[in-house]
């Protein structure tokens, strides 16, 4: 396979089309331009020209990008007047991308995208279309694929396959559709309208009925916004996360999706970074999540997540771990917010709610009901205080945080780049400060930060990296 070779033929017909089409409106504006001055005919000759230009351009470009594979190595070139010349070593690819949109599907082709720990950004090291044949050649080439090896591990790697069905795919729309969680926070904050009612002597039911032909259709348009918003998650999460599988074979983490659009991806396991559990709202109150992973050249594309598995809940998602990145199992001791830090998880929320309350009750009428948004920020500051905790052991540092939408972090302490402890006036006064650590993921110098945590704890952080 030491033979120079390029993409497919047919992906000039690809990169020809697209061009023509991202460039269409400058077309017909020098098309009208020449066609007032010059006439018809010469405008579609200057049109059929330019056209000519492009297809010479990209047959070109084609013809210069070239690979071949060694027994160590990827060499990889590409550019017309600048040309650049690529040398990865098989060793520091992290990450291996087969992926199938419509065109390729239709003419049995794959899109391979090839990354190390070097990429930037949203950008693949390496990207090639070829037959799907070829791409498979391919990774298994770079990934040192051994048949025996497979067949010996196959029977494992079965055991260990968790596949997403349609019963999840309806559960996970439901609980991170965006409208479902606001209806969902409106009701928990129904909770403290018997509270202002009897503080204020309101009644709710009175005022309800004054205006109930308006609380109808507010009603209504709430439910038909939530149905629409409903289905249109739905179906995108059925074209993305179909046919979801994931599993674990000979040390590589292998993730496949994609009804439309087939995506495959393989992982080198020791090159994860890290692990990120993360859940909305209502996931919280369900105990349901979706897992992430801090992988170079996975997630990187527009509107992709890095998703080790979409939705589980506790139980499952303890066991995927434990099958397929047990290296992630975080048993040390976790430190929360000290009682003397609870009152900073409240009292900024609580004063800018007061300024709100104020100003809308003033302005306008009937605004006083605006202070049931105590209510939400009561809620909020609960929920940050009962969902940070930060901890770290020789091998696994763990980091969680947020409100409404829960984040913990796992992740490896040979990933960390540094630790950073700062604070107010007001924290250091509470002998509390917020941690940051600084990882090497897919964006340069990745930031996770918990606040109002013991600062005694950095001494000890510090000795274990």
């Amino acid at each position: 396979m030491n033979d120079v070779e390029r993409n497919h033929p047919l992906h000039v017909l690809k990169q020809i089309f697209s061009g023509i089409i991202s460039q269409i409106v400058i077309i017909i504006l020098i098309f009208t331009y020449v066609n007032k001055r010059l006439g018809f005919m010469i405008s579609i000759l200057i049109i059929v020209g330019l056209i000519i230009l492009f297809v010479l351009f990209y047959v070109l470009a084609w013809y210069k990008t070239t690979y071949y594979i060694s027994e160590n190595s990827i060499f990889y070139q590409k550019g017309i007047m600048n040309i650049n010349k690529r040398e990865v070593p098989i060793e520091k690819i992290t990450t291996i991308d087969i992926s199938q949109g419509l065109f390729e599907r239709i003419f049995s082709l794959s899109k391979i995208k090839i990354d190390t720990e070097n990429v930037k950004a949203d950008k693949s090291e390496i990207t090639l279309t070829l037959t799907r044949e070829k791409a498979l050649e391919v990774k298994q080439r770079l990934l040192h694929d051994n048949e025996e090896t497979k067949i010996l591990n196959d029977s494992n790697s079965n055991e260990r396959k968790y596949k997403l069905g349609f019963k999840d795919l309806i559960l996970y729309s439901l609980a991170s559709n965006s409208v479902f969680q606001g209806l969902v926070i409106i009701l928990a904050l129904y909770n403290y309208l018997d509270d202002f009612e009897d503080m204020t002597n309101f009644d709710s039911l009175e005022y309800i009925n004054k205006f109930q032909f308006s609380v109808y259709i507010i009603v209504g348009l709430i439910l038909g916004v939530f149905i629409i918003s409903l289905i249109i998650s739905f179906i995108k999460n059925c074209i993305k996360y179909s046919y979801y599988s994931v599993y674990v074979e000979n040390d590589k983490l292998h993730i496949s999706h994609g009804l439309i659009s087939k995506k495959n991806y393989t992982f080198d396991k020791k090159k994860v970074k890290g692990i990120h559990i993360k859940q909305k709202f209502i996931m919280q109150l369900f105990h349901v999540s979706t897992i992430e992973i801090e992988s170079i050249g996975y997630g990187d594309e527009k509107g992709e997540r890095a998703v080790l598995f979409p939705f589980c809940n506790d139980a499952l998602r303890v066991k995927i771990i434990n099958d397929l990145m047990p290296e992630f199992n975080y048993h040390g001791e976790i430190d929360n917010p000290p009682k003397k830090a609870y009152i900073r998880f409240f009292l900024k929320k609580l004063l800018l709610t007061l300024i709100v309350v104020c100003i809308v009750t003033y302005k306008v009428q009937y605004g006083f009901i605006s202070l049931l948004l105590f209510g939400l920020a009561i809620l909020l500051g609960h929920m940050q205080l009962g969902n940070t905790g930060i901890g770290m052991s020789d091998q696994l540092a763990y980091m969680s945080y947020g409100g409404f939408r829960k984040k913990q972090s796992i992740v490896k302490t040979s990933s960390i780049q540094s630790i950073k402890m700062s604070h107010t006036y007001f924290q250091k006064r509470k002998s509390v400060c917020n941690y940051t650590i600084n990882i090497w993921g897919k964006i340069l110098g990745k930031n996770i930060t918990v606040q109002n945590v013991s600062n005694h704890l950095f001494k000890t952080y510090i000795d274990k990296l």
